[in-house]
């Protein structure tokens, strides 16, 4: 890969091995179960993880804005830095999706980290479901709490906080990538 720039396709692997497009592709998947690699489609599309990173699902986008309806469904998987893992906790990652957190630094396209824990601290920057299922949609934004409700507070001057009565946590921000 260094030498060329690119990954080897399938079919030049199989040709420098001697083996069968299937054998190579066999293999590829296990060393991709295995998280030593990322397969980013395409015929050329593989990616090594280094050892000091994870890799996670991207689960879909949230909103930053007015709520959004999300399908849990991976998308793809990401490799994030192991310093955005937290021992005994899952994670996903979720792209944003408006500008409703912008005077965080998170802005559009951002690939979000998230570690999946049903509640937070006042403050804290959540995703948050509102509504029922199989309806509820998802927004990011710092959460309080109420007596019985969610205070939500964008973080960008042009928008107002709100109420949600039925806000489920779903987990809190834990980094943030960018692609330049």
């Amino acid at each position: 890969m260094r030498q060329n720039e690119r990954a080897p396709s399938l079919g030049e692997v199989a040709e420098k091995l001697g083996r069968d497009r299937s054998n190579i592709l066999y293999h590829l998947k296990n060393i991709e179960r295995m998280g030593l690699l990322v397969r980013t489609g395409g015929h050329r599309g593989v990616r090594l993880v280094s050892k000091s990173s994870k890799i996670i699902p991207l689960l879909g986008v949230v909103a930053c804005g007015e709520p959004i309806t999300i399908l849990e469904e991976i998308e793809e998987n990401v490799q994030i830095p192991e310093n955005m893992i937290s021992d005994g906790y899952a994670h996903y990652a979720l792209r944003a999706k408006g500008d409703s957190m912008i005077g965080v630094g998170i802005f559009d396209g951002d690939i979000l980290v998230i570690r999946k824990q049903p509640d937070v601290q006042d403050g804290d920057i959540a995703v948050i479901a509102t509504d029922e299922p199989p309806f509820e949609a998802v927004t990011l934004k710092r959460a309080f709490h109420k007596k019985k409700s969610l205070l939500l507070k964008p973080e960008n001057d042009e928008l107002e906080p709100y109420v949600v009565k039925k806000g489920d946590v779903r987990g809190k921000l834990v980094g943030v990538i960018r692609s330049l």
